[in-house]
Parts: C-alpha cells; structure tokens; sequence
C-alpha cells in the first residue's frame, strides 16, 4: 500500500522571541502561515521490515539523523507497530536551512501519512504530542493554514485565515543555523530581549491585522540581515518589486514577500533569479495535502 502527501513550508508573518529560561529555551509568539511550496512525501509498506528513507537529489542524511526518519520510529514506537516494513521517499522542493520547517513539515506529514496507512491507532491529539517532542514547529506544519504559536512553538491558537496572498520566496548565499541566530540573539540583547508577551494576546482577541503594514515583524532580522548581504538584498529587491510586505521568515535566510496580484509576484521571482537567488513562486493556502 502507497499513500503521498504535498507537505508545505511555511513562512512568520510575525516573530518575535523571549529571553530564554533557565533550561535554555527561548518562548516565541509568530504568526504562521504555510504557503504551496511543497516537499512531495511518499510512504509505502514493504518487506524489509525496517524503516528505509530516500531523498533523491538531496545530500540530507536518509539515516536517523533525518527528522522524518526519527518521526516514523517515533510513531511506530507509539503505536506498539512491529517490523512494519516502511520505505519513505522525500521529494525535496523546500530549500533546507532557510526557516521554511522544510524539515519540520516532512516529519509532520510522514506521521500523518503512517497514521492514515495503519489505519489511524493514534489520535490526532496523539500525533501532535509526538511532533511537538521532536520539533517545536511540526505541530504547526501538520495543522497548516494561518496560526498563532507561542510556548515554544508548540502551543498553537487557529486565527482567521489570510485572503488568498501570491507569495514570492527567494534564498541564497549562506545557510543560516537556527541555534546561531538565537545565540546572535542573546548576544546582542542579552536579558534585555524585547519580549512582547502583549502580542500573544491582541491577536488571540482580534486576529493579526493582515492589511496593515505596521504588524508584520521578525526579531530575527535585527542580527541576521546586516551579515547576510544576500537576504538583505532580496528583501530589498522584493519591496522594489512591488511587494506589499517583504520579510525574512524565521532564523533565514530565506526571504518572502506578499504580493496583491499574481502576475506582479511572478515577475518579482524573474527579477530575483536574475539576481542569482533560488526563487519560488507560491500562494497561501492550508496544511499537508494527503492523496
């Protein structure tokens, strides 16, 4: 038996960080959002009574080193499954280190997809217990759409959903380590971190403001950008282009912006490609598409 999912990066419309605790994490509160630039995840049952995983055209470990792998042990570990004989593909589009979850989403969508092929000894409640204890944003990317998420990342509030967004997407020059951005973090603010635990609250109440300018934020962008001289540049380059919004998503380096128009958004990703970035082209849209 063979199932296949589109799992979709996602990008923070808003983010910004806590001073971390005394175990060293730090708390968040983002807007994300997921958007259709999609990892093709495909599981299927077999005879090897092990777990194999291919990523084709990747250099990403196929090992347990590999968020999915670990998510597929994690899910046959509580659902008592044995021996099942499981080969997982992984069609890589989301670029890697960029703060898309391009890794968070595969792992999300391989529990969903194990979940659906055994059929479904565990609750989704269950699921996303697992996916929080391996990532901080798995249980955002196997939900998807438009939420708030605060804890770490793992406690998850559903907002309105956006008006339909063209998203233009672009990445280059080097990867950016999500532990070194929170060091660069702490480095620069220490116990000073700006936290604005108020956020949490105004968008629980009235939803994030997606037609003003003035909300959307990234923490991250005050340590990353001025050494990162190719995320700066697209960014720039994206507002140029008539972006509505452009900003980086996550610890980088990746950059999007948020167009009112298809056809203004494709032309932005010419541009950015003509610049040497590796662009995408998207749109907003909803979670881990299982077929």
């Amino acid at each position: 038996m063979k199932l296949c999912a589109h799992a979709p990066a996602k990008i923070n419309l808003f983010l910004d960080v806590g001073p971390a605790d005394l175990s060293g994490y730090h708390s968040i509160c983002s807007i994300m959002q997921t958007v259709s630039l999609y990892d093709t995840i495909t599981v299927e049952t077999n005879a090897q009574q092990d777990i194999t995983l291919r990523c084709p055209g990747s250099d990403l470990p196929c090992d347990n080193k590999n968020l999915a792998y670990r998510a597929a042990q994690a899910f046959l570990d509580a659902g008592n499954i044995k021996n099942p004989g499981i080969s997982i593909t992984i069609d890589k589009q989301i670029p890697v280190a960029s703060g898309l979850a391009g890794g968070s989403t595969d792992a999300g969508a391989v529990l969903l997809l194990l979940n659906a092929l055994f059929d479904m000894p565990l609750s989704g409640e269950a699921l996303l217990q697992i996916g929080s204890k391996l990532g901080a944003d798995i249980p955002f990317c196997m939900t998807g759409g438009t939420a708030l998420c605060s804890g770490i990342g793992d406690k998850l509030s559903p907002l309105p959903a956006m008006e339909p967004s063209a998203v233009a997407i672009a990445r280059g020059g080097a990867d950016v380590s999500t532990a070194a951005a929170y060091a660069m973090l702490d480095k620069k603010y220490g116990k000073q971190l700006p936290e604005r635990p108020h956020m949490w609250e105004k968008f629980s109440k009235e939803g994030f403001i997606y037609s003003s300018n003035n909300g959307y934020y990234n923490i991250f962008e005050s340590v990353i950008l001025p050494y990162h001289k190719e995320a700066a540049a697209y960014k720039t380059l994206l507002k140029n282009a008539g972006a509505r919004i452009a900003m980086m998503s996550g610890s980088g380096p990746a950059v999007f912006g948020l167009f009112d128009d298809d056809s203004t958004a494709k032309a932005a990703v010419t541009k950015l490609k003509q610049s040497g970035a590796n662009a995408y082209l998207c749109k907003t849209c909803g979670g881990v598409q299982i077929y």
